[in-house]
């Protein structure tokens, strides 16, 4: 029987809606395939060894769920199956390299990128894996060989119906979609007044924190949300530049000029003074949670 979990995603989803003047797009915008990757993305998203340096990984609870959840997705037409997962944007690989380490079958799962910079750490970290640089709007996969799809930090940089066609016809059907998103604890003083810098830089660039991608999934008629819920998440630990480093790999800040970067640095460092934040050391913890969202594709009658 399907369940429907909310631990957490009240609280969490009002305490993101407090999170002022944000502007974001549209739901069910859509780029054509030489703007399918946002202009944000494009620019914030080139250097792969910096984001995958300093980004956080996933807990090995969070690992061995999304693993059984791929393992349990069934078909009586295994013939058809080309892949147990074709996961979307995986970046360098921070969910791709633990994950196949779960999997009983890695030659069935393919890592998709639409950027070069990235691939290139994905291949890096992920030997042996399949791998393609291509968007969300155009998989290069057959129709309905495909028992999951997974989107780790990224469903929200293409929540369009676009894609969830483009999902939906890779998918099996019964098969599962699977969203997941590593999200800060903005209730930690400090890292709420870092969200306070950050917010003023993104514009109508998309983002987790909208909740505009559960608008979009929940109106789309080929799924079914099966299970939601927040799990602990990782606790990214560094010394003070490691954690300047973290936030200013955020795509909105990656983007910007050097200047531009330097100015935002500088108020970072602002706020770490006043939460007196250690200098030097590598003691200190940006905790975050882990959201999953699970979505399973109506069978047509």
């Amino acid at each position: 029987m399907s369940m429907i979990r909310h631990r957490q995603t009240y609280f969490l989803f009002h305490s993101y809606k407090q999170i002022k003047n944000i502007r974001f797009t549209h739901p069910g915008i859509y780029w054509n395939m030489t703007e399918a990757v946002h202009d944000t993305a494009k620019s914030g998203f080139v250097d792969g060894e910096n984001y995958d340096r300093f980004r956080p990984s996933y807990t090995d609870e969070v690992v061995k769920l999304i693993s059984s959840i791929i393992t349990e997705t069934q078909t009586d037409k295994e013939d058809n199956v080309k892949y147990d997962c074709v996961e979307l944007g995986a970046g360098t690989g921070k969910l791709t390299q633990k994950l196949i380490k779960e999997l009983p079958k890695v030659e069935k799962y393919l890592a998709t990128e639409p950027m070069d910079g990235f691939q290139k750490m994905l291949k890096q970290n992920c030997p042996g894996i399949d791998t393609q640089i291509c968007t969300a709007e155009k998989i290069p996969v057959p129709s309905e060989c495909v028992k999951t799809v997974l989107a780790a930090q990224c469903f929200h940089w293409f929540a369009n119906t676009t894609s969830l066609d483009e999902i939906n016809r890779i998918l099996i059907p019964g098969g599962k979609f699977l969203m997941v998103w590593n999200n800060k604890d903005w209730k930690v003083p400090w890292v709420k007044d870092m969200e306070g810098i950050l917010t003023r830089y993104y514009g109508d660039t998309p983002r987790a924190v909208s909740y505009q991608w559960k608008e979009v999934i929940e109106k789309c008629p080929h799924f079914r949300c099966v299970r939601h819920e927040i799990l602990p998440g990782t606790l990214l630990k560094g010394c003070r530049n490691d954690v300047l480093g973290h936030f200013c790999s955020i795509s909105v800040i990656a983007s910007l000029d050097e200047n531009e970067k330097l100015k935002v640095r500088s108020e970072m460092e602002a706020v770490m003074d006043k939460h007196s934040l250690a200098k030097g050391t590598d003691d200190i913890t940006v905790p975050f949670n882990t959201e999953l969202y699970v979505a399973e594709k109506l069978t047509n009658k």
